[in-house]
């Protein structure tokens, strides 16, 4: 453990990202080819790669919640985006990470995408300058783009380019981000924080065509042994409206997305090297989920496949070990306890987890929805509902270094029984694309009921919100991507 004085404090910045799958990085391999992504594998060969780590809620809201506060959704009753409703009010009042550092002497602020309740403002100073859904664009410039979408369902923009003619609007991030790195005086924590690669993929011009020769998979899996839960989000979604070629495209668009964030890294770290700073500086690289393209025959998060709920999480900092890969099971809620022992603070008891470069967790639990009779899977659209004009339900998930298993855990407002919580079970060594549903096997029988009961009582007390703070404004219409 480092524990760093007043005047050798290192440097930190926090490379996070929305929707950034493990794949779309090199030094995580991808099956179709090596990923284009130099100087996020820099980090990683000068620090702690963490194979393994999940996010703790599917979706932003309530994974960037307990990212920085270190609780479960069943604490703050933050189970997905409604929780940014004006009247909405988190169940009990939290302190977040950067909130500790600046007590310790640090100078905190974000550049980018925040995407928190109300009551939570973690840092000293917040520019949310290009972080915007409709990268700096116009209404009429959106519906002018050519686009990749389903043709029902969900209306994804999963792949367009920004008009020729314009600046790229997410780069500010990136500007604003240097020129206060510049103006620091004092020990710092700066978290860059990207909205892309989240659909919609609105790629710069120029990375398009950066893995035109790849051979990714245009195919959908076949999902009938998925749960209901994951059929329904598919349904929802309508990604089966698309050709194998525009699948293809939409996978292309994505990555490209990931090598321009690769890119932006690329200026800070070049910055960092002009002034000798980056031996004292700790870099992470991390993202609130992962991101579906394709799998489970959908887009986006929301569900807890592997690509959905894994993260990339790297850490390098002034005296660890270099290239290390740690294999272990991990979530984001350990991000926090990890950085506090880095820096040599005392960890308040609020905060849950592990600090990962000494200690690991056994298993990781996540949690996603309100389960009310008027949720849906996507509340801002009203789009998305359990078969039979049931509201969507509320998930959750235990997962272990070999085992996955999920269930329904709150159905219209009424928590389940074992004869309508939809479990879903699946042995990762045997099944690593997790589609397939291995609850009925009887070889399973023990652990099924053991990780069934360790989950159960992780949901025992469950904080709730009051239902009338969850409901979009009736006038609200999100943009068309």
């Amino acid at each position: 453990m480092n524990h760093y004085s007043n005047q050798t404090k290192p440097n930190i910045i926090y490379f996070f990202c929305d929707e950034l799958r493990q794949d779309a990085l090199g030094c995580y391999s991808n099956p179709a080819g090596p990923m284009l992504t130099p100087h996020i594998d820099g980090i990683a060969r000068q620090g702690v790669l963490f194979e393994n780590c999940f996010c703790n809620s599917p979706v932003c809201v309530p994974s960037r919640t307990s990212l920085l506060t270190g609780l479960y959704p069943e604490e703050t009753a933050v189970y997905d985006n409604e929780a940014t409703m004006p009247e909405f009010h988190m169940a009990r009042t939290a302190i977040t990470f950067p909130e500790i550092l600046a007590q310790n002497g640090y100078h905190t602020a974000n550049f980018g995408k925040t995407h928190l309740p109300h009551e939570l403002q973690p840092f000293e100073f917040n520019n949310p300058e290009g972080s915007s859904m409709n990268l700096g664009l116009t209404r009429e410039e959106i519906q002018s783009l050519d686009k990749i979408m389903p043709h029902s369902g969900f209306s994804f923009n999963a792949a367009s380019l920004y008009p020729a003619e314009k600046d790229y609007y997410p780069e500010i991030v990136t500007k604003n981000a240097l020129s206060w790195i510049k103006e620091q005086s004092e020990p710092y924590f700066v978290r860059i924080s990207y909205t892309q690669p989240h659909s919609p993929i609105i790629l710069k011009r120029g990375y398009e065509t950066l893995y035109k020769n790849y051979p990714f998979s245009g195919a959908l899996p076949d999902i009938r042994s998925l749960s209901l839960f994951e059929r329904s989000f598919a349904e929802a979604v309508g990604l089966n409206t698309l050709s194998e070629q525009e699948l293809r495209t939409i996978k292309c668009y994505y990555y490209g997305m990931v090598a321009w964030i690769d890119d932006q890294v690329g200026q800070v770290l070049d910055y960092l090297k002009t002034q000798n700073e980056l031996e004292n500086t700790i870099l992470i690289v991390n993202a609130d989920h992962g991101a579906l393209r394709g799998e489970c025959q959908a887009l986006g998060k929301h569900v807890f496949q592997r690509a959905s709920q894994v993260v990339p999480l790297i850490f390098s900092a002034p005296g660890i070990k270099k290239g290390v890969r740690i294999p272990n099971i991990c979530s984001n809620l350990d991000i926090a306890r990890t950085l506090f022992g880095l820096l040599g603070i005392e960890a308040p008891e609020q905060f849950h987890g592990t600090n990962l470069l000494s200690i690991y967790e056994e298993e990781v639990y996540a949690t996603i929805g309100y389960g009310e009779p008027d949720s849906y899977a996507f509340p801002a659209r009203q789009l998305g509902r359990l078969p039979g004009n049931h509201g969507w339900p509320r998930r959750a998930c235990i997962r272990t270094q070999h085992y996955r298993l999920d269930i329904s855990s709150r159905i219209d407002a009424a928590y389940t029984t074992e004869e309508n919580e939809d479990l879903f079970f699946v042995d990762t060594r045997q099944c690593p694309a997790e589609d397939r549903n291995m609850a009925h096997l009887p070889e399973y029988t023990e652990i099924i009921h053991e990780l069934s009961a360790k989950l159960h009582a992780h949901l025992a007390d469950c904080a709730e919100a009051d239902p009338a703070t969850l409901h979009f404004p009736e006038n609200y219409r999100p943009q068309k991507q």
